[in-house]
């Protein structure tokens, strides 16, 4: 699933029809917003899940945290094969992922999806999220990558919330450090205007307030055709080298070993 560029859309759905006529690749709808009545929005984000799979974009949904007693009707009522991924906030232990991660399984063959069909992307929103970032990221198969809400995350460290510069670089580069470990592809909370210097950081998509920053979230969150090159040659000089039963290979000094490999596939995919 290609995700580069991401509208987020507010409890109230304002801006939907914007979103589904950009060329966005998916769109985040939130049942997580106490500013509305859980219920009522369980059923507005049902009913858009299910039109932006017609639309054929990848729906996303932001849903409550496991420990707020609201997490299962959540997932009962926004699962379907429309719903490609669940983003988990306030992910500050692994336990969080992996309870999250028990509940999808069990709607999943409920509802006749492929077991580990929707991923799962914790939020590292807080300092003691970031500290159990390893654990967080490998706590279950599904999760898809961990994502850095900018805003949050510098409330929280009682820093200044700011998108390039030295005062987060360290949150930033953790969070794409492990998901890149893990081969996982990072995302990142933007307010749309540092999607360059988002980009060189190392984040694989963006969540983007409104549509008109999508283009410019496409092109720079795509592979380059120099990267390109390189991954097909990563993987062309890898399965030459398993044929001859060696399981790393080397282009000059770069080691390209089976999770190399899987990353090189990776980008040929997007």
């Amino acid at each position: 699933m290609r995700l580069r560029s991401i509208v987020a859309i507010p409890a109230s759905l304002g801006g939907i029809d914007e979103a589904l006529a950009s060329a966005c690749d998916a769109l985040l709808f939130t049942v997580a917003d106490a500013s509305e009545p859980v219920t009522d929005q369980r059923t507005k984000v049902a009913a858009a899940i299910a039109r932006t799979g017609e639309a054929g974009k990848a729906a996303l949904a932001v849903v409550n945290h496991p420990r707020s007693r609201l997490l299962r009707d959540d997932i009962d009522a926004l699962l379907a094969p429309a719903l490609k991924g669940v983003l988990l906030p306030h992910a500050v232990e692994p336990q969080d992922v992996r309870d999250a991660a028990v509940l999808l399984r069990e709607f999943e063959l409920k509802r006749s999806i492929e077991p580990g069909a929707t991923a799962l992307y914790p939020i590292i929103d807080t300092a003691r999220g970031m500290l159990k970032a390893e654990s967080i990221a490998a706590a279950a198969p599904r999760v898809g990558g961990l994502v850095f809400h900018t805003r949050r995350y510098a409330h929280d460290i009682g820093g200044r919330d700011e998108q390039r510069g030295e005062r987060l670089a360290y949150g930033r580069g953790k969070v794409v450090a492990v998901s890149r470990a893990f081969g996982h592809a990072p995302m990142v909370y933007t307010d749309g205007l540092e999607l360059t210097y988002l980009a060189e950081t190392g984040f694989a998509s963006a969540i983007l307030p409104e549509p008109r920053y999508v283009v410019n979230a496409n092109t720079l969150f795509a592979p380059s055709p120099a990267a390109k090159e390189f991954a097909g040659r990563a993987l062309a000089t890898y399965e030459a080298a398993k044929a001859e039963s060696s399981y790393v290979a080397r282009i000059g000094e770069t080691v390209i070993d089976g999770p190399a490999a899987h990353k090189a596939r990776h980008i040929l995919e997007e």
